[in-house]
């Protein structure tokens, strides 16, 4: 029985075999034509076969529409003998026409080359911009009043307005007194004014803040300590160290154990009747520069002076007249007062000459007063604060003409 199945069997398998191997033959055997286009009609027939269907229609629409599978072409191409014709039977390939396809973009690269171009047109902008460094050096325009400024002057005061933009107080500072120490720098001059100028803002700002300085020295507040007790032994005021330590002018509250900053050293005064200005001094250095009034008809006497007594918002006594308080129409005086009194060889019988504020701020800066030196009320203020009680230290003042 084993026999009778296995006769079968084999010859179904042997016929298999057959078949496959036929398959295989007809596939892998290439078309003996050169021609492509013989070729391709093979194969579509083949695939007609195959399908069975009635898809040769079909086949033939979507061809058309590339209006290049004529089998008319086929006897243009012998007498092609111009490069023309070889182009006619490539558009008369549909097959291959996905092949070609690729060759449109042979155009591509010609239009890449202006982008080649375009992207080295921006390498020329940069050469102008290296000329705008030099209008940078135009600043020399400003500095042509460097002809009354001495050599190294102008360069000193530019590095000094940079370190004071940048919050560099001190070593701004430092420049300005590099600069005023240059050879032809004579005072009240004009280089002198411009590096006045800038110390006032300088110093003026470390006297009103926290900011840390050389001059501001600490002091660690102990237990029974007040303000007033600190000031005085300091020889510095309340309102000194309310200023520079940012502390609250209405309450005079501190802690043990804080620190509290102040100016060590000693102040001085000159007062310039011509150039209308006060200067003053920190251990004989300059340290701030004010505008001042004068008395009109030359009634400001010159000579050496100190500041004799201390006054917040005072009454005034024209005069012939009886006193008048703080706040009166008539009284000029402004909100502080600092008394005079003459020294070293000064008329010892001037008397009522003072530093004081004024209700009249147009007149700062003119000889306009009955001969004392006036100040607008925040800038006698900032100084009154600072000056240092006649208890504890005396402030010496020198009037020039």
């Amino acid at each position: 029985m084993n026999r009778m199945y296995k006769v079968p069997l084999i010859i179904l398998l042997t016929l298999v075999l057959i078949g496959l191997c036929y398959i295989g033959w007809r596939s892998w055997k290439p078309p003996k034509t050169a021609n492509n286009k013989t070729a391709t009609v093979k194969k579509e027939t083949k695939q007609v076969k195959k399908d069975g269907a009635k898809k040769p229609p079909e086949l033939a629409k979507a061809d058309p529409s590339k209006t290049a599978k004529k089998p008319e072409v086929k006897p243009l191409d012998p007498p092609s003998m111009t490069e023309k014709p070889l182009v006619d039977p490539a558009k008369a390939k549909p097959a291959n026409a996905k092949s070609e396809e690729p060759k449109p973009a042979q155009p591509q690269p010609k239009e890449i080359k202006p982008v080649e171009d375009t992207p080295v047109q921006p390498v020329i902008p940069p050469q102008p911009e290296v000329t705008p460094v030099e209008p940078k050096v135009e600043p020399p325009k400003t500095a042509e009043p460097a002809a009354d400024e001495p050599a190294g002057f102008a360069q000193l005061m530019t590095q000094a307005e940079a370190q004071y933009k940048n919050g560099m107080l001190v070593a701004a500072r430092e420049l300005v007194y590099r600069a005023l120490t240059q050879q032809g720098v004579v005072e009240y001059s004009k280089p002198w004014f411009r590096a006045a100028e800038l110390l006032n803002k300088v110093n003026g700002t470390l006297m009103n803040t926290a900011a840390p300085a050389p001059e501001k020295k600490r002091y660690v507040i102990k237990h029974g300590d007040s303000l007033s007790r600190i000031a005085r032994t300091q020889k510095t005021t309340v309102q000194a160290l309310q200023r520079m330590n940012e502390l609250s002018k209405t309450s005079a509250v501190i802690h043990p154990g804080n620190s509290l900053y102040y100016i060590e050293g000693l102040w001085s005064i000159k007062v310039s009747k011509s150039q209308y200005t006060l200067s003053l001094y920190l251990n004989e250095k300059l340290y701030r520069v004010f505008k001042v009034g004068v008395g009109r008809q030359d009634r400001t006497p010159v000579g050496v002076f100190e500041i004799l007594n201390k006054s917040r918002e005072p009454s005034w006594a024209p005069p012939g007249r009886e006193p008048l308080p703080y706040g009166h129409p008539d009284n000029i005086i402004g909100t502080r007062w600092m008394g005079l009194k003459p020294i070293e060889g000064t008329d010892p019988y001037i008397r009522g000459y003072g530093i004081h504020g004024t209700v009249d701020p147009d007149s700062v800066g003119t000889p306009s007063s009955a001969g004392c030196v006036r100040l607008r009320n925040e800038q006698v203020e900032e100084l009154f604060d600072f000056i240092p009680e006649p208890t504890s230290e005396k402030t010496r003042v020198v009037i020039v003409e």
